[in-house]
């Protein structure tokens, strides 16, 4: 059920933003502290400035931004615009803090985008979908641009695009994968991604088997663990000796750690403590490379308050969907259910799509749930019509049998199941729910007097599709 892999959620609240809107979110909050500060202020915020590097890239997308440029308004409509991002991890050897993960020798001094993730924001700030793009995805690599020579064109894999032209490249190469118009980018290399992890004092993970991965250097017993610095990224680096060794198995990790890193910072009291909260920022903001617009610190706060309603169950992590190339580690985007998805952000709409009724999003079909009915209301034959309700909706009911009377029907389930768990209480109008470590991938449905039928669940096409891997924010896994 859910998952396949493991448990579908550690029930730990997981996540909320993505990387680009914990580094919002903490720019937001040192801005408001280094104001009651008052003086040094402006020091302060100029310092955390002068820690993004920012970099033009108009001559490979044609599109030119300014630092002045609001991220949020738009100047023609004066509303707030929907907000489009591709965020890149760097996986460049040079520099002291990029050393110990392959000689520049055999790696070279040209960087790569080990990680990119497309992030949208809904006008109204009411979702986000993060997209996540698979690094060994085959594509028409985009024509370029550098010191004024065309460079690029054939075809090849997709992180191949910041080698040939940097981050404008592959700029451009999401831009012609999606038919999307991208202005706004981040790059975070080796060394940024340990100084975060150690600035917010560890983020936990969760690995469902012990790991002992020589070329990452990662060596973890089964269970949580807290990890930061070389730890966390060699936990987001490791790929032959975890999962099924692919890069999208690789990729649900890291959506996984960023999701447990944003929970970290927003849980821990970072952004109400001024000396913790400006380390956090530091950190983030050292080493970061950005276009002109996002190196401005008062377009991220800007962008940061206009973000800050933003739940963990408004924000989807995806997948871009994609079948296997049949050589190897390779694969293609599946253009046909990638459509849907690039075209959800171009019209803003949230995704995937919601069910015309008031059903909220959710992931596991009734088919895939074992229930067993408890009836707790005193009158006999109750639990049999429960049965027949729940199964004329597809639930999986294992079993009936007569329980202590309540007064509102309760479901009891186990933590690690807390995805399937969201549409039996929909289905089900439950009210009362229990949580029970231990108890297994049977719920067990407390029916009272409150119960009368169980309504049908629309589950989407999109989250049916095992590559693309759609979960909220609010959800979590141990990693394969």
């Amino acid at each position: 059920m859910g998952l396949p892999t493991t448990a579908e959620g550690i029930s730990d609240s997981v996540s909320t933003k993505r990387w680009p809107r914990v580094i919002a979110a903490t720019t937001s909050g040192a801005i408001l502290a280094v104001t009651a500060v008052g003086a040094g202020a402006t020091a302060v915020l100029n310092q955390l400035e002068g820690n993004i590097t920012a970099l033009d890239v108009s001559e490979q997308t044609g599109s030119n931004v300014t630092s002045t440029d609001s991220v949020v308004i738009d100047e023609v409509t004066g509303e707030t615009a929907p907000f489009n991002m591709l965020l890149m991890g760097s996986d460049s050897r040079v520099g002291k803090d990029n050393r110990g993960y392959g000689k520049v020798s055999e790696f070279g001094t040209s960087e790569r985008s080990d990680t990119t993730i497309l992030l949208h924001v809904n006008a109204d700030r009411s979702a986000a979908t993060a997209v996540s793009i698979p690094r060994d995805t085959l594509i028409d690599l985009p024509k370029c641009k550098v010191d004024g020579k065309t460079v690029g064109g054939g075809s090849g894999r997709f992180n191949e695009a910041m080698t040939i032209g940097g981050p404008g490249c592959t700029l451009k190469a999401v831009e012609e994968m999606s038919g999307m118009a991208i202005d706004n980018f981040m790059v975070i290399d080796f060394g940024a991604f340990k100084r975060i992890t150690e600035a917010v004092g560890g983020v936990e993970i969760c690995l469902v088997e012990p790991v002992n991965d020589p070329l990452s250097g990662l060596k973890l017993d089964a269970g949580k663990h807290i990890v930061s610095g070389e730890q966390a990224l060699a936990f987001v680096r490791a790929r032959k000796t975890l999962g099924d060794g692919s890069d999208t198995s690789r990729i649900r990790r890291q959506q996984a750690f960023l999701s447990s890193m944003a929970r970290q910072v927003l849980s821990s009291g970072t952004l109400l403590n001024p000396a913790a909260l400006l380390g956090v920022l530091s950190a983030a903001t050292e080493s970061l490379t950005t276009d002109p617009q996002l190196a401005n610190i008062d377009n991220l706060r800007e962008l940061a308050v206009s973000m800050k309603d933003l739940r963990p169950g408004d924000i989807t992590f995806t997948t871009l969907p994609w079948y296997p190339a049949g050589d190897g580690a390779n694969v293609l985007m599946n253009k046909k259910k990638a459509k849907p998805l690039f075209q959800s952000m171009i019209n803003d709409t949230p995704w995937p799509p919601k069910a015309s009724n008031d059903q909220p999003l959710l992931r596991t079909a009734p088919q895939d749930i074992r229930v067993e009915i408890i009836n707790g209301t005193g009158i006999k034959g109750a639990g049999k019509k429960a049965k027949k309700e729940l199964r004329s909706e597809g639930f999986n009911v294992v079993n009936v049998k007569n329980g202590p009377t309540v007064t509102q029907t309760t479901l009891v389930y186990d933590p690690g199941w807390d995805v399937s768990a969201k549409t039996l209480a929909y289905s089900a109008d439950v009210k009362v729910q229990e949580t029970l470590d231990g108890n297994g991938s049977t719920m067990q449905l407390i029916i009272g007097p409150d119960f009368t039928v169980a309504k049908p669940v629309t589950i989407s096409a999109a989250l049916k599709d095992k590559t693309a891997n759609v979960n909220t924010a609010d959800e979590s896994f141990c990693a394969s």
